[in-house]
């Protein structure tokens, strides 16, 4: 029994891996199209139901569609508003974006997209997956052009947790304490590790820094 069990967790982990491939191609891919100058970047609900299909594909029974019941968040005081809610918070987070793509700086609206998707809690899993591939792809836009390095932002943050999960919670806190959004921990962490990732294109080459 055990041996099947360690087989069934040892098979997920693969297939949670290869999602996660497929995940950053499709986001490489969402990259390029909004590149184009013709092409202004717009959020809209599908792009997000997407990102989260591809990571959760094999693994959850209805990828791509939001939840339909309550979900908590591990090791969070936050609760994530009903499944009612999730329509009206999703386009209220979409219009944000787009309402302020030219007013903010790529890390606040980074920032912005990771914290409140994983408030917002959609999906019955996949959520932060999502929010962090999402999160990537609205940076590479409003930069302009595909980010060198690795390892990439959502890599880092994949492989140490306990950064951006301190940074949801302080602006969870700083929402429930002022009713004001306050990301700086989370663009903080996000510029560290943009730094670590465009490091590895100077260690690629062979160079030093000073």
């Amino acid at each position: 029994m055990a041996d099947k069990r360690d087989l069934e967790n040892e098979n997920l982990r693969q297939l949670e891996v290869d999602n996660g491939l497929k995940q950053y191609d499709f986001a490489v891919e969402v990259i390029e199209t909004f590149l184009d100058p013709e092409r202004p970047f717009a959020l809209r609900p599908p792009l997000i139901m997407d990102l989260q299909r591809l990571a959760v594909d094999g693994i959850e029974q209805r990828p791509g569609t939001w939840r339909v019941g309550p979900v908590a968040i591990s090791k969070s005081k936050h609760k994530p508003p009903e499944a009612h809610l999730i329509g009206p918070f999703i386009a209220e987070l979409c219009d944000y974006i787009n309402n302020n793509w030219h007013e903010q700086t790529p890390f606040h609206l980074a920032s912005f997209i990771m914290w409140r998707l994983n408030w917002i809690h959609p999906f019955s899993d996949g959520n932060g997956r999502t929010s962090r591939m999402l999160s990537y792809i609205i940076l590479n836009v409003k930069l302009g052009y595909i980010l060198p390095g690795f390892p990439t932002i959502p890599l880092q943050i994949e492989s140490s947790r306990a950064p951006y999960f301190q940074a949801l919670e302080a602006a969870d806190q700083a929402l429930a304490e002022t009713g004001e959004y306050d990301f700086s921990a989370m663009e903080n962490m996000l510029k560290n590790m943009l730094a670590r990732q465009l490091l590895g294109v100077i260690e690629d080459a062979g160079g030093e820094l000073g």
